[in-house]
């Protein structure tokens, strides 16, 4: 773990991922240049480091680096999020004005993005998190996740998810926040049942 704390807090990796949160928070960032660059992997993989460590993590000193970093990365994430929902909300406006609409590279955007969806349980666990801008951030990055991916990730209402659903929604009294929550756990649960359908379909004789 201190290996990792040290690999993931040094310098030269938060200047990469302050300076990666400045390029895709760029309105006119060429996005996929950066998913060429392997922007995806980058993100996934240094958000499950990272919320590793800061789970772990007591040092105050080092628990608001980490915070920082982590917020940083969250950020990344929504931002990636946010631009895959108006790619693939201006395909579906399109198709269905008639107009036509690029859907296919709407797809590709959720295909490419799709490893992201990995992150969810972490999101979840970050509800319940003490420190609110994480708590928020982590939100609305969770929220943007659902819409477009549903419950892709298994954990998404495993035991320790529900309780942090739970913590989230005794812990937080804004009636927003709580209304969010609410529709992301239903989005949830309605997409747990789909998949259960369909697999009690599969496995229904003919």
């Amino acid at each position: 773990m201190k290996e990792q704390q040290n690999n993931v807090l040094g310098t030269a990796m938060q200047s990469v991922i302050l300076l990666f949160n400045k390029l895709v928070a760029y309105k006119d960032a060429n996005m996929k240049m950066l998913y060429e660059q392997g922007l995806v992997d980058l993100v996934r993989n240094l958000f499950i480091e990272t919320t590793a460590i800061y789970f772990e993590m007591d040092d105050k000193n080092g628990l608001k680096t980490t915070s920082n970093l982590l917020l940083a990365l969250i950020d990344i994430l929504h931002n990636i999020l946010n631009h895959t929902s108006n790619v693939v909300r201006s395909a579906l406006q399109a198709q269905k004005s008639g107009t036509g609409g690029d859907t296919q590279a709407a797809e590709e955007l959720l295909l490419i993005n799709k490893p992201l969806t990995d992150l969810i349980s972490l999101l979840i666990q970050l509800l319940s998190s003490d420190d609110p801008d994480v708590h928020e951030s982590s939100l609305h990055s969770l929220s943007l996740m659902v819409q477009l991916y549903g419950g892709e990730n298994q954990d998404s209402l495993s035991p320790e998810s529900v309780d942090s659903f739970t913590e989230a929604l005794k812990c937080r009294k804004d009636p927003k926040h709580q209304k969010l929550l609410l529709r992301v756990i239903k989005r949830l649960v309605s997409k747990g049942f789909e998949k259960l359908d369909m697999q009690l379909a599969e496995k229904m004789p003919c």
